[in-house]
């Protein structure tokens, strides 16, 4: 078994006038750093979160056995240290957009850099970028949308003049299929 992380995250230890004696009944204050640890509770909840955003902690607490304080505190520090977000995700096919990858290669350690400048030229267009390591020929990978090949084209082409720019790659996405349900007990080897 692989160990479990911990941490001790303190979002409010250095704000000013915080009240170490804000909550009398339970004896918690706002400076105490949120303790995680991620075990069986956790990898539960965010399990179920995973497989339904809309989920209420109320099922939670049946499904898992755990009683409802315990989900909604654990929940509530989850969300707390961004170990787990909700987002809602835009069809861009419903809208008639295409969406496709490019992959560039760059060379003299400028990667950053021409990450950098390809967002700002394009940040309207793109839907996420990540500089890439493993692969000699990309360093950076983007998503952009696009309504016609001329639009994508023209992308390609700006990108393949800038200095540094050892070759540029692009697939379109014809269909995706996303991981509706995930097991984080398994991914974590956690039993």
């Amino acid at each position: 078994m692989s160990q479990m992380p911990t941490g001790d995250y303190s979002e409010n230890s250095n704000k000013k006038g915080s009240n170490k004696n804000n909550n009398k009944r339970t004896g918690h204050d706002d400076t105490s750093p949120i303790k995680f640890m991620l075990d069986k509770i956790n990898v539960g909840i965010i399990q179920e979160l995973v497989n339904n955003g809309d989920i209420k902690s109320s099922e939670i607490s049946a499904k898992l056995k755990i009683p409802l304080s315990t989900i909604q505190r654990r929940r509530s520090n989850l969300e707390k240290l961004s170990i787990i977000k909700k987002n809602y995700i835009v069809d861009l096919k419903k809208l008639d957009l295409r969406i496709a990858e490019i992959m560039i290669g760059t060379s003299s350690g400028e990667s950053q850099n021409i990450m950098t400048e390809v967002y700002n030229k394009h940040k309207t267009s793109i839907i996420d970028m990540s500089l890439r390591i493993g692969n000699p020929d990309t360093n950076v990978s983007f998503r952009i949308a696009y309504k016609t090949s001329l639009e994508l084209f023209e992308v390609l082409e700006e990108i393949k003049q800038m200095d540094t720019i050892n070759n540029v790659t692009w697939s379109e996405y014809i269909s995706e299929k996303r991981n509706d349900k995930s097991s984080f007990d398994e991914l974590l080897r956690f039993n």
